[in-house]
């Protein structure tokens, strides 16, 4: 008994250090060859506006995602208030994904898996809708200029113009 729980600890750990792709199966998503594998999970929790926690479906807590390519205002982290339309950013992801919903995650194989915070990097779309482009396209975020070369670079950056141009969102409030 203890070496089949060593065993799995092992295995565990080993899948653990793979990151999501290893740990769980995922399909291609045939979008872009770029683009990887796509993993559903479960939204737990809408940390920002482009930042949310999830699970596997099995209910195992996977940690935090940012969203690949976008930028959202930032909220309240006190002493220091929340951003211009950092609340609003918030309130339009947890509607585009809501808490208990089930997503999709899709790695670009061209940006790392992580990021400084230790935060998954992906795209996350939900029922068909992808979730950073229709931030970028009401005016909720902007592009995040420290990631190139994303597979969706060309659709965000005529979604983000296209807001800044309508004064949509951010654009007209800040």
């Amino acid at each position: 008994m203890k070496a089949l729980i060593g065993l799995a600890a092992a295995a565990i750990a080993a899948l653990t250090a793979g990151g999501i792709t290893a740990a769980l199966p995922g399909t291609p998503t045939g979008a872009d060859p770029s683009e990887g594998t796509a993993t559903q999970v479960r939204v737990t929790a809408v940390v920002d506006g482009d930042t949310l926690r999830v699970e596997d479906l099995a209910g195992r807590p996977l940690g935090r995602v940012r969203l690949l390519g976008i930028d959202a205002p930032e909220v309240a982290h006190p002493p220091a208030p929340a951003e211009c339309y950092g609340d609003q950013a918030t309130d339009l992801l947890a509607d585009l994904a809501p808490v208990g919903s089930t997503v999709q995650l899709v790695a670009d194989s061209g940006q790392p898996d992580r990021d400084r915070y230790d935060r998954l990097l992906r795209y996350v779309d939900h029922d068909d809708v992808d979730v950073a482009h229709e931030l970028l396209a009401r005016g909720a975020a902007c592009r995040y200029e420290g990631a190139q070369d994303l597979a969706r670079a060309d659709s965000y950056s005529a979604a983000a113009d296209d807001a800044q141009d309508a004064a949509s969102g951010l654009w007209g409030t800040c």
